[in-house]
C-alpha cells in the first residue's frame, strides 16, 4: 500500500507530467528518424541515376558531334586553309606584267574549295564565330575542265573518268613549268589531301570503336553507379541511343587524276601550252585513292533529322532495400529520364556535306 501511495503520489506531481506522453512519443521519434533515413536514401539514389544518365547521354553524344565536326573539316575547310598557302606567283607567258598563285591554279581547276566571301583569286577571310554558313564551295567558272555541281549534293556519286585538278587554260596562260614549281606543287597537293584522308579514317575508326554498342554510354553510367554489372548495366535506354549513333559516312575519292604544268622549260621564252600530267592514285599512295571529302548516307541523314527533335531515354533502376521491408521498386517502378538533342545550324540538320560546317552541339533536357 505504501508502494502504490508513492507511485499515486509520484505522477500526481507536475514535474512527472511530462514523462507519460515522453515514453509514448519515443517510438514516434524513432518511426520519423527512420522515415527521413530512408527518403534519404532514396533521393540520394535517384540523384545517383539521374546523374549517370545525363553524364552517360552527353558522353555518348559527345563522341557523335567530334566526329561529324571533324568530318566537315576535313571536308573542305581544313584542305583550304593548307593550300591557300602555296602564294609562290607565276608570270604570263607574253610578260605583261600579269600574275597568279599556284593556289589559284589549283582553286580554279576545281582542286580545292573555298570559303564564302571569297575573292577572285579564291582568298577569303575566316569565318565569324557567329556564322551559321561557311560557304564552302568549288569554283563554277569557265577555267575549269570539269564542273564539280554534282560534286555538291548530299549523296554524290564518285567519277570514273579522270579528274582535271589544275586549270589547263590558266596552265595555258602562265608559266607553270614542271621542274622546280610544278613538281613541288603537285607534291604537296597530293601530301595534303593524302593526310586530310589520313585524319578522316583515323577519326572514323576511333568513332566506331566508341559507338559500337553505346561503349561510352554504358561505361559512363556504370562508373557512376553501383547496383549493376558492367555488362548489363544500362540496357534500356543504351538500346535506344544506339540507334541513333551509328553514323557512317562514305568517302568520295579518286582515283584517276590529271594536272597540266608548261610544255617548257624553266624559261619563260618558251611556253608550249599546258602539258597533261596523269596520275593514279593507289600507285602512289600505297593502293589507295585520293580523298577529297565524305558525305552521310540516306540511314544517317534520317537519324540526324532525329536527333535534332530530340531522343526520349528512360532508364527504370533498382532502390536500395528498407527497414520496413517495403517493396517500393515494385510498387512505384522507379526510373529516371532525360532528352538529348544533337543539333547544328542547319534546317536538315546535314552540317557534314555539302556545305561542311563544324558546328554540332548537344542540348540535354530533363
Amino acid at each position: 500500500m505504501k508502494l502504490l501511495r508513492q507511485c499515486i503520489w509520484k505522477l500526481q506531481d507536475r514535474k512527472a507530467q511530462i514523462l507519460l506522453p515522453s515514453v509514448l512519443l519515443a517510438p514516434i521519434f524513432v518511426l520519423v528518424i527512420y522515415l527521413l533515413f530512408e527518403t534519404a536514401k532514396v533521393s540520394m539514389t535517384k540523384v545517383r541515376q539521374q546523374f549517370a544518365l545525363d553524364n552517360a547521354a552527353v558522353s555518348q553524344m559527345s563522341a557523335a558531334s567530334t566526329y561529324l565536326n571533324a568530318v566537315a573539316m576535313v571536308n573542305g575547310p581544313l584542305p583550304y586553309r593548307v593550300m591557300l598557302t602555296e602564294q609562290q606567283l607565276l608570270n604570263q607567258k607574253n610578260h605583261n606584267g600579269s600574275q597568279i598563285s599556284v593556289f589559284e591554279l589549283f582553286y580554279k581547276g576545281g582542286g580545292v574549295p573555298t570559303l564564302a566571301g571569297a575573292d577572285e583569286k579564291g582568298q577569303a577571310n575566316p569565318p565569324v564565330p557567329e556564322a551559321t554558313d561557311w560557304g564552302v564551295q568549288y569554283y563554277d567558272g569557265d577555267l575549269m575542265e570539269q564542273s564539280r555541281k554534282d560534286w555538291m549534293k548530299e549523296n554524290p556519286s564518285a567519277p570514273s573518268d579522270e579528274v582535271a585538278v589544275i586549270s589547263k587554260k590558266l596552265v595555258d596562260e602562265y608559266h607553270f613549268p614542271g621542274e622546280g614549281v610544278g613538281v613541288q606543287a603537285i607534291v604537296r597537293y597530293l601530301e595534303t589531301y593524302a593526310r586530310v584522308g589520313s585524319i578522316y579514317k583515323s577519326q572514323t575508326y576511333v568513332y566506331e570503336e566508341l559507338s559500337r554498342n553505346a561503349i561510352m554510354f554504358r561505361e559512363a553510367y556504370y562508373l557512376n553507379v553501383n547496383d549493376c554489372k558492367r555488362s548489363e548495366c544500362a540496357r534500356q535506354s543504351a538500346s535506344t541511343i544506339r540507334q541513333y549513333t551509328n553514323l557512317k559516312t562514305t568517302p568520295f575519292e579518286l582515283e584517276k587524276i590529271k594536272f597540266f604544268v608548261s610544255d617548257s622549260t624553266r624559261k619563260e621564252d618558251h611556253h608550249g601550252g599546258a602539258y597533261p600530267v596523269p596520275f593514279t592514285a593507289s600507285e602512289l599512295l600505297n593502293g589507295e585513292h585520293l580523298f577529297q571529302f565524305a558525305f552521310l548516307n540516306s540511314s544517317s541523314l534520317g537519324k540526324l533529322r532525329s536527333l535534332s527533335r530530340g531522343i526520349l531515354l528512360k532508364q527504370p533502376y533498382k532502390l536500395p532495400r528498407n527497414h520496413f521491408n517495403i517493396n517500393l521498386e515494385q510498387k512505384y517502378k522507379p526510373y529516371v529520364r532525360n532528352r538529348v538533342q544533337l543539333v547544328c545550324p542547319r534546317s536538315d540538320n546535314n552540317c557534314v556535306w555539302p556545305h561542311p560546317l563544324p558546328k554540332y552541339g548537344i542540348t540535354l533536357d530533363p
